[in-house]
């Protein structure tokens, strides 16, 4: 919520305050010039010193811009300046901002959301707010399975209904309430605009994919006493394949260090699309010309190993996607009425809609969990499984599908329907001391998936039969089979498929009822100043429940990553806060603010209490000296308490502990000649999480440079009993370390001491048979860990006027992330992991207008990461892998260097109506490199940022009337 002590809305007002030298710490500034002339200068700096407008943060309106904590605020000019289409990619190009699940991660359920992950914190601790309320949760968890949280989705609002966004980069639970951990994040829509504009921009990524249009209509009418905003967009994104990038579509594409001796020896790394493997372990050959059949169109090849023949894919990844498509279509209106007595009125409404498209494997016949695995084929006269091959690996059959045989490409598609209604009164009282905001709302999100399923059986029974009884071999009784060669070796129909084929549906909703009553103004004077006072009262219902495909997870049917997520349930939460300005000097400001949040929902959370302090001091005018501290709190994640026990059948993953026991250089992901199923469930004794965070800084508005302004603040964030959501591949690779003491490649495995607490609980919960194989998985979440970060967060941003030259403004933000220290258990150590995520960010800006021009280069880079495989032994030439120690190791060291990008625009104002704009994102071409040490799908290293795209152009025409 926001108050304005004028009728003009804030938007106006920090446009004004925007264009002074005081204070502006901006990320970029506001895309319209400044003042020519002195006295129009003064003009501008009188009008910001006098308007008070409320910023995130606080409720309370301030003269000032710059407050206690820091604030950043981006324009939507400059936002599309800077060649961003999305709120998303302006978010995630924030100097504070750590990268979150990927959406082409195979197991994804999150295809179209994208999360904002703050100090790496989490998506779930970034509280995202439009219009100073809060919004509904993204329905489906993240991740799926075991490592499940709740987040909102910064994907879905459309950047032509934005007038400007406001970020909060420290903890403001006092303030917001729960997850406001590690910042918060408020899109202001626009509530004021005259006339009608329509824009239509079309472009692409030049090496191909990733096809872009957009049509955008913002418009707005106004009377004496009413005015209404109203927006429409329609945007279309295509994906990008794998076979948009074949640089990257295959598995002999990995980085070269994960190469065995014996892909290193025939010259491949490939992995089997038709294959069939005796009990010897050796591979039955295909028979002539079966693996290049037209009617493969092109999708395998006859390939040799040390077990014998197979038919290997020419790339795997082909039809995986490698950043999904959508096509969304948005509208927005939101109204005002002034009753002329001190009373307004104002309602909107918002609908998104959304069509995402995703895939990452179509179907494949596989040895799982249920279906025969040793058995006799009559076709053959052979055993079929039982051994392993060349490599270790039991296959005993496989069968991929292709897009040609299927009849259709097996996309999964996303379908969205978010909406959003919200109403209210707001005016003044006691002589216009006071301002007021009553206001209700309520949002709803709806996803429908819809998938190409696996039919495990239905394959089996198609390929190889029914059982023809038993027959016993070496004193074992096996069953017996019989190959149906003409459809295993060759090209089946659509028609074929679709006797067996299946397909499914996921639903997932959640909604949000909401009311805020909000007082605010100024309660006496005192000695130096007004007291300043702001209170809140709001009441919240919300809810979720996920409907997966009722067939659930079994032989028959499954859905393509092998999950079963279920639950659902509903939270009420009443809270109340108080915020108090208190001028102490005439240049010394106090805040103080405290809030209680109470809880009713099936965990034992149940109270939560919040307070923060802060203080603002300027000893000289142009210099501001600031400092708060606030504890926190986050309530834990619903899908924490309500998912119900469910189920995944896990076939395709990284088995460390096989991997370090058997000395090899990486280990990706792979498919297992066994599957295991995952156990993941609600916890309903999760406590809210508990922690603290503060800042210091300061603002140098430099008095003998006009128009320049400096800003630097250091910044801490703790959480002492945060919910820990133990993701499989952590777990395995924590199960690995506890058991061996090492990491895959040889070197230690330090993050959890051998016989902790930790490893005890782990190696428990990952079950292992009396051969080594995985059985099973049980994870769940605890209130064990613990997070503190820390970091310096510098700015820096100049304007100059020319009288010949036009208006420049430059930019530039810079975050060092210093320590991020963590442990799950209370008796593992604290490590400093800074290093697993990029140790800096910075980006920079720099505009010019002229006479019409506007051209703006938006500069961004991220710190390097450590390498995969640093600190292990370097893989000899003939593929072998010393272990650390030996005298033939040489250990590896290397790092990933940074990632740097380049934007520009550059804008023309044909006539008064239209204007048109060139963009070119990534200027010089970049894309990401794959390490040395990368193998599996997604090679590139995306902790840095790091993308396949490379460079986009496209064109927008402007038209208003």
């Amino acid at each position: 919520m926001y108050t304005n002590t004028a009728r003009r809305t804030l938007a106006v007002a920090l446009t004004v305050a925007l264009l002074s030298p005081a204070f502006a710490r901006a990320e970029n500034a506001d895309a319209n010039p400044a003042p020519a002339d002195g006295d129009a200068q003064k003009e501008t700096k009188k009008a910001a010193e006098l308007e008070k407008v409320v910023v995130t943060g606080s409720r309370i309106a301030r003269a000032e811009i710059e407050g206690p904590t820091p604030v950043t605020v981006i324009s939507a000019e400059t936002l599309k300046a800077q060649g961003f289409t999305t709120v998303y990619e302006v978010m995630n190009s924030l100097t504070q901002s750590f990268r979150a699940e990927t959406p082409p991660s195979w197991g994804s359920t999150t295809v179209n959301a994208r999360q904002v992950n703050l100090h790496g914190l989490g998506a779930n601790r970034t509280l995202l707010l439009i219009d100073g309320r809060r919004v509904s949760d993204y329905p489906q968890p993240s991740q799926g399975g075991s490592n499940s949280y709740t987040f909102q989705n910064a994907n879905n609002i459309p950047a032509g209904m934005i007038d400007r966004v406001e970020i909060l980069y420290t903890g403001a639970s006092a303030i917001y309430g729960s997850d406001a951990v590690a910042g918060v994040i408020n899109i202001i829509l626009k509530h004021r605009y005259e006339g009608d504009e329509f824009s239509v921009q079309t472009g692409q990524a030049e090496r191909g994919g990733r096809r872009f249009g957009d049509f955008t209509w913002v418009g707005g009418k106004s009377g004496d006493d009413w005015h209404v905003v109203y927006s429409f967009e329609k945007l279309h994104r295509s994906a990008l394949w794998g076979h948009d990038r074949p640089y990257t579509d295959s598995d002999s594409d990995a980085g070269y260090g994960t190469w065995s001796p014996t892909a290193r020896k025939f010259g491949y790394q490939s992995y089997p699309g038709i294959l069939l493997q005796a009990a010897d372990g050796s591979y039955i050959t295909p028979p002539a010309g079966a693996c290049t059949q037209a009617g493969f169109a092109g999708a395998y090849r006859l390939q040799n190993s040390p077990s014998g023949y197979y038919c290997a894919q020419n790339a795997l990844f082909k039809d995986w996607v490698l950043t999904p498509g959508r096509d969304d279509t948005d509208g927005y209106v939101y109204g005002e009425y002034d009753f002329g007595n001190g009373m307004t009125a104002y309602g909107a409404a918002s609908i998104y809609r959304t069509t995402g498209i995703s895939n990452t494997q179509l179907p494949f016949l596989y040895s799982m969990g249920g279906l025969p695995n040793s058995f006799y084929d009559k076709t053959t006269g052979q055993l079929i499984g039982g051994g392993s091959d060349w490599n270790g690996v039991g296959w005993n059959y496989l069968r991929q599908l292709s897009a040609r045989e299927m009849g259709t490409q097996g996309n999964t598609y996303d379908r969205e329907q978010n909406w959003d209604v919200h109403a209210g009164i707001k005016g003044t009282i006691f002589n216009d001391r006071f301002n007021w905001d009553a206001s209700v709302g309520r949002s709803v999100y709806w996803v429908h998936e819809s998938f190409t399923g696996l039919n495990e059986q239905g394959m089996f029974d198609f390929y190889f039969g029914p059982q023809q009884g038993t027959t016993t071999i070496g004193g074992t009784s096996y069953p017996v089979y019989q190959l149906d060669p003409t459809r295993f070796w060759n090209p089946i129909s659509p028609t074929q498929y679709a006797g067996f084929g299946v397909s499914g549906r996921n639903d997932a909703i959640s909604w949000m009822n909401q009311a805020q009553l909000t007082v605010s103004g100024d309660l006496f004077d005192l000695w130096a100043g007004p007291l300043g006072v702001a209170g809140v009262l709001e009441a919240n219902h919300q809810g979720f429940q996920l409907y997966p495909d009722p067939r659930g997870n079994s032989t028959t049917y499954g859905n393509p990553f092998q999950n079963y997520n279920t639950g659902g349930g509903e939270r009420t939460r009443y809270s109340s806060a108080l915020e108090l300005r208190i001028p102490l000097l005439s240049r010394l400001t106090a805040t103080l603010a405290g809030r209680l949040d109470k809880y009713d929902d099936a965990s034992i959370a149940n109270m939560a209490r919040t307070w923060s302090g802060a203080l603002e001091w300027r000893p000289v005018d142009g210099v501001l000296l600031r400092g708060s501290y606030g504890t926190n709190f986050h309530a834990p994640d619903m899908i924490d308490i309500y998912q119900t026990e469910s189920t995944q059948q896990v076939g395709i993953y990284s088995d460390y502990y096989q991997c370090i026991m058997s000395h090899q250089s990486s280990c990706p992901q792979v498919t297992h000649n066994s599957y295991f199923t995952q156990y993941s469930g609600g916890n309903p004794n999760l406590l809210p999480e508990k922690g603290h965070s503060w800042s210091a800084g300061v603002v140098w508005d430099v008095n003998w440079i006009d128009g320049l302004s400096l800003s630097a603040d250091y910044w801490h964030t703790g959480i002492d009993n945060a919910i820990q959501n133990l993701d499989l591949t952590t777990a395995l690779k924590d199960e690995a370390g506890c058991r061996t003491g090492l990491q895959v490649g040889g070197a230690p495995y330090t993050a959890h001491a051998q016989g902790s607490a930790y490893c005890q609980m782990i190696l428990n919960d990952i079950r292992r048979d009396a051969s080594g194989n995985i059985s099973a998985a049980y994870i769940s979440s605890i209130n064990e860990a613990q997070f503190y970060v820390s970091g310096v967060d510098a700015a820096v941003n100049y304007r100059l006027s020319t009288d010949n030259w036009g208006d420049f403004k430059f930019g530039l933000n810079y975050t060092q992330n210093i320590k991020y220290l963590q442990r799950v258990l209370p008796t593992d150590p604290l490590l400093n992991n800074a290093y697993m995520n990029p140790r800096s960010r910075m980006n920079a800006t720099l505009n010019w207008q002229r006479a019409g021009w506007d051209v703006t280069l938006f500069g961004q880079r991220i710190g390097g990461v450590r390498a995969n495989g640093w600190g292990a032994c370097v893989t000899l030439p003939d593929g072998t892998q010393p272990s650390v120690g030996d005298a033939n190791c040489k250990l590896f060291y290397a790092n990933i260097a940074p990632w740097i990008t380049y934007n520009v625009s550059v804008g023309y104002d044909l006539n008064d109506h239209a204007r048109l704009t060139v963009f070119v994102n990534n200027i010089f071409d970049r894309v990401g490199s794959i390490p040395e040490y990368s193998g599996g799908f997604e090679f590139i290293s995306t902790l840095t940022g790091a993308d396949y795209v490379g460079r986009e152009l496209s064109i927008k025409l402007n038209y208003k009337f």
